[in-house]
């Protein structure tokens, strides 16, 4: 009966199995019942332990999905965690865990496997800010999180706070030709483009062959709608698609295992909130290992800056397959949500995360659709900690645990490695 009890909870499909198989000692049917459950064909959808972590080694990219190095489908289910964009730099950990080792225990605990944090250019001037993200990529190894990271803006902007989450020139870069010799913000420029591409070269040099760091999100919202526009294509100074091919080529000359991540350009002026990747079709990115590539967009509702349109149903769907869905549905590439998430203070949101991770794991009508052994589009939810008052909020309750509002959709985008296995007709047991 113990044995039962343990095995129902993972296997639903278990009693009406047993119905079937009744004239049978109990010995009998379990070694039955292991021997098909153990080759994946007992039941419809059987899931292993939630929350799994990534494969050793580092992933690729294998049409619309990220695989790891046996070419087996996989999902990205992490955890955004700032701090080094801002006056200070360092990252954030605030909550009762205790150090950075209790912190990156604390994100395992809900089932994230892989924790995105940002740098920013001036990080790599600054001693004790790279000592800390060494220190946190070793903590990460020691419980089998990957890493990924992201440049996030240039300078570390005490003038205006706003711009510490999206540079407000809207580029990469904040002196030279294509600036005004400024980031946007109030603050005067130090990294051109050709800085901007050496630091990052020096940055993913630092972290090369080491499995635990996977990818580089390149820049962190670039926009097109400040007065600086980040443009895709046409060669000029500001051209991001140029940039993406040539830093991401030049990461790899020094880093060949990262997955060079690379966003979609954020533009208000019309309605590309979470980014527009419909361009890539006339203009699609070309690295050197084209299975190293994967786009990226950030989805937020209205709760998250005041953004206009539609946050969810139909509507939400039909723009989500137009800005970047396709990119999977035509089995182009994988993209990966670099930021996501709400307070869920609101039944707008909660309707926005409903759509959006019905969208993201083919339950959506409408949506994408995956099929064999196809995982969801993977995310990173946003934000970690216990940040009471923040847009959003942290995904922590004061007790450390998810809060009650967030949690339902944070263990919708968990990896299991199980998902979406095909039913056997009974009369095949």
């Amino acid at each position: 009966m113990k044995v039962l009890m343990a095995v129902s909870t993972e296997h639903s499909c278990l009693p009406a199995l047993i119905g079937r198989f009744k004239p049978i000692s109990l010995t009998v049917f379990f070694l039955i019942f292991f021997a098909v459950a153990a080759s994946g064909r007992a039941c419809s959808q059987t899931a292993a332990s939630s929350g799994a972590l990534l494969p050793t080694g580092f992933l690729s990219a294998h049409g619309s999905q990220i695989v790891g190095s046996d070419g087996v489908p996989v999902r990205i289910a992490s955890i955004g965690l700032n701090g080094m964009n801002v006056v200070g730099g360092r990252i954030q950990l605030e909550g009762a865990y205790k150090g950075i080792n209790g912190h990156v225990a604390g994100m395992r605990a809900p089932g994230f496997n892989c924790v995105r944090v940002d740098w920013i250019d001036r990080s790599l001037d600054d001693p004790g800010a790279m000592v800390q993200l060494d220190t946190f990529v070793a903590a990460c190894k020691k419980v089998g999180l990957k890493v990924i990271f992201d440049n996030h803006n240039n300078e570390v902007t005490p003038a205006d706070w706003e711009n510490a989450a999206q540079q407000k020139n809207g580029l990469w870069f904040d002196t030279g030709p294509g600036t005004d010799g400024t980031d946007g913000g109030g603050d005067k420029g130090t990294v051109s483009a050709a800085k901007f591409r050496e630091n990052w070269v020096t940055f993913a040099k630092r972290w090369a062959g080491n499995p635990t760091v996977i990818g580089f999100d390149i820049r962190n919202e670039p926009c097109a709608h400040t007065a600086t526009p980040a443009l895709w294509g046409g060669g000029g100074p500001t051209d991001i698609h140029g940039m993406y091919e040539d830093v991401g080529n030049a990461i790899l000359a020094v880093n060949p295992d990262a997955l060079i991540i690379c966003e979609a350009v954020i533009n208000y002026k019309t309605g590309a909130f979470d980014g527009d990747l419909s361009v890539a079709r006339r203009l699609p990115i070309r690295l050197t290992n084209p299975a190293k590539l994967i786009y990226s967009v950030h989805e937020y509702p209205k709760e998250i800056g005041g953004y206009s349109g539609l946050e969810s149903g139909a509507g939400y769907i039909e723009r989500r397959n137009k800005m970047w869905g396709w990119l999977i549905t035509e089995d182009v590439a994988p993209v990966w949500i670099g930021e996501m998430g709400a307070s869920m203070k609101f039944v707008a949101s909660k309707a926005w995360g409903e759509t959006l991770l019905g969208y993201m794991n083919s339950t959506a009508s409408g949506g994408l659709k995956f099929s064999g052994r196809q995982q969801p589009v993977s995310g990173d939810w946003w934000v970690w900690g216990c940040l009471n008052g923040q847009n959003p909020d942290g995904c922590l309750a004061e007790d450390e645990k998810l809060r009650p509002g967030q949690a339902p959709f944070i263990e919708r985008m968990r990896f299991e490695r199980m998902r979406f296995r095909p039913a056997v007709p009974a009369h095949r047991l």
